[in-house]
């Protein structure tokens, strides 16, 4: 993420156009925002435009706007959203969505750095940083004649790679952080849990977690139960993590305990083991009577 964050700042106060690539969730518009708001354009507008939401008949108009009567709605005249993000940044996101006749329109505009307004006459200088994302391989897409190679060339001169969250678990415990505020504290076996989980939804899935966690938790701590990962995924993250079965044990006894408020009684009822175990196992893993 460092040598990420320093190639996309030696670019920021330079008006070349920024692709973002990563998987679905890993925080590729926050970075749009991030570059936005750090670059010499950071007071002029962003314009956020989602190349899979605006219906393919409607996206001319809304990229380059509508000059008076050009059609029977068109009441007044309309600005499309690059004259809109004029001074600013306009931010592509999912590009890889854009049909194939779309694209040779938007790479025109790139191209000329300027366009017109449907039913006008007037060329419009294009004022704007463009940043683009996509989850998707763009190279199979053009391989597959799905996207057009000189778009690509055209969006693509500088490279961000955001990569997923499972490929940068030291990340976790600061975007908890983050998500939960410093004052809220995670539990050790809550937080062992969420370093090994392979978060396929990467940043957007645990946000969700601890936003959830922290509605139905009701106490001080993010709990592992607080966080509502089913049996089958808190198994298979301590087999990633190849945990023993003494860590699994020792972080389950723990949570036990913290939800019992340290009632050996009916944590050993839950744990389906007696009183005097359960305090043999306290010991052995020094786990003290105070930890809740």
């Amino acid at each position: 993420m460092r040598n990420l964050l320093q190639t996309v700042g030696k670019v920021l106060d330079h008006d070349v156009p920024i692709l973002i690539l990563g998987e679905s969730g890993a925080g590729k518009d926050h970075l749009a925002v991030a570059i936005h708001a750090c670059s010499n354009r950071r007071d002029g507008p962003f314009v956020h435009i989602d190349c899979a939401a605006i219906p393919a008949e409607l996206f001319e108009s809304e990229l380059f706007g509508y000059e008076r009567g050009t059609f029977t709605d068109a009441q007044t005249r309309k600005l499309g959203r690059f004259e809109l993000a004029k001074g600013g940044s306009v931010y592509f996101d999912n590009i890889s969505a854009l049909p194939s006749q779309l694209q040779a329109k938007l790479l025109r505009a790139l191209q000329e750095k300027s366009f017109t307004r449907l039913g006008g006459h007037e060329s419009i200088p294009l004022d704007a940083r463009v940043i683009s994302s996509s989850t998707g391989d763009l190279d199979a897409l053009i391989a597959r004649g799905e996207f057009r190679r000189d778009l690509l060339y055209r969006v693509n001169v500088v490279t961000a790679l955001l990569p997923p969250l499972r490929q940068r678990p030291e990340d976790i415990a600061l975007l908890i952080r983050q998500f939960a505020g410093r004052t809220k504290k995670v539990a050790s076996g809550a937080m062992s849990l969420l370093k090994s989980h392979r978060w396929p939804g990467n940043v957007r899935e645990l946000k969700n977690a601890i936003e959830r966690a922290l509605l139905v938790g009701g106490t001080e701590e993010i709990t592992a139960d607080a966080l509502r990962l089913s049996a089958s995924e808190l198994v298979h993250s301590a087999a990633r993590a190849r945990w023993t079965l003494d860590q699994l044990e020792e972080t389950y006894i723990r949570e036990v305990l913290k939800e019992t408020r340290s009632n050996y009684s009916k944590a050993a009822t839950i744990l389906g083991i007696n009183r005097k175990t359960l305090l043999e196992k306290r010991k052995r893993y020094g786990i003290e009577l105070s930890d809740k």
